[in-house]
């Protein structure tokens, strides 16, 4: 257990560290914003165009893991919306942030992390499946559920679709996923100072987006929806995992680091983003809310989980 904590300790440090340096007034707020977009624009794309360039493509598009982290994650999502809408006494579209907030994990800035450390690089083709079915499918899925809710009736089910496969295709972190996919399929040599440059990027996304997450948090209030904010964090760190768990067990067996991975993957916390986007709409203050709570706790049940499965670091 305890080579389990030394090891997530260092990311929840960093993470209370940002936390500390935004409280006290080291680092202004407004900073945060030029920070999380560093790491959105540059270095997390470097990052991911890293991990996946540098191996076999036959080992990062894995059907099985595919099948069990979309097919898991897309069974917490709809546990979440039918719980909230049963509970909130409200259409189920209006609900769509709830099953995001269960189903979408902090894959790239916290997962990356962990999954480096505790299972080794060849662990992380299974981070960015884990961010391909978060971009392509759970993301765009609530945005759909809630544009549809947010227009009823003036806007088609067309229009809606063209509005977010467009926020989808912009997104710099899918591309850094397409542009390492590509350069492993046909075996890309990058020229040495470009793959210095993106090495250096990369070095530094880790510890920015982790600081960041904990800058994030110090500027969150929860004013009201404790209760609800609570519901959502068991249903991210309990339901999530449990809905993964259970398609391991449907799914053909997968190699035990992949299988490993997927589980922790779905026991983090969800992803910093959460309260922006529910913000617009009207979600705003109890994602907000649900995200510090979530974040606080998964401290305790990810190394819980990691001990009970026993999962252990590398050496």
């Amino acid at each position: 257990m305890l080579a389990i904590v030394s090891i997530t300790s260092p990311i929840f440090l960093l993470i209370i560290l940002g936390f500390t340096a935004v409280r006290t007034g080291w680092i202004p707020r407004e900073g945060l914003t030029a920070m999380a977009r560093y790491v959105l624009f540059f270095a997390l794309p470097a990052l991911l165009f890293n991990a996946l360039a540098k191996q076999p493509l036959e080992a990062l598009i894995v059907p099985g893991f595919l099948l069990v982290y979309v097919g898991g994650s897309l069974l917490a999502f709809a546990v979440g919306i039918a719980a909230a809408a049963a509970l909130r006494r409200t259409s189920p579209l209006d609900n769509a942030f709830f099953g995001l907030g269960i189903s979408m994990s902090n894959s790239g800035y916290i997962g990356y992390a962990l999954i480096s450390q505790i299972l080794g690089s060849q662990a992380l083709g299974a981070v960015a499946m884990a961010i391909m079915t978060e971009v392509l499918v759970i993301l765009p899925l609530t945005l759909i559920l809630a544009e549809l809710h947010r227009h009823r009736g003036d806007h088609g089910l067309g229009e809606t679709l063209g509005k977010v496969s467009l926020l989808v295709v912009k997104n710099p972190i899918l591309w850094g996923i397409a542009a390492g996919l590509v350069c492993s399929g046909l075996s890309v040599q990058l020229p040495a100072l470009v793959a210095r440059t993106i090495d250096l990027l990369a070095g530094s996304a880790a510890a920015v987006a982790l600081f960041a997450i904990g800058g994030t948090l110090a500027g969150q209030r929860i004013r009201e929806g404790l209760g609800e904010a609570a519901t959502i964090a068991a249903g991210k760190l309990l339901i999530h995992p449990a809905a993964v768990l259970l398609m391991l067990t449907l799914a053909p067996a997968l190699d035990p680091t992949l299988s490993a991975a997927a589980l922790i993957l779905a026991g983090l916390p969800m992803v910093t983003i959460f309260p922006l986007l529910a913000y617009r709409y009207g979600h705003g203050e109890r994602a907000a809310a649900a995200l510090l709570v979530t974040t606080a706790l998964s401290f305790v049940t990810l190394n819980f989980g990691l001990w009970a499965f026993g999962v252990a670091p590398p050496g």
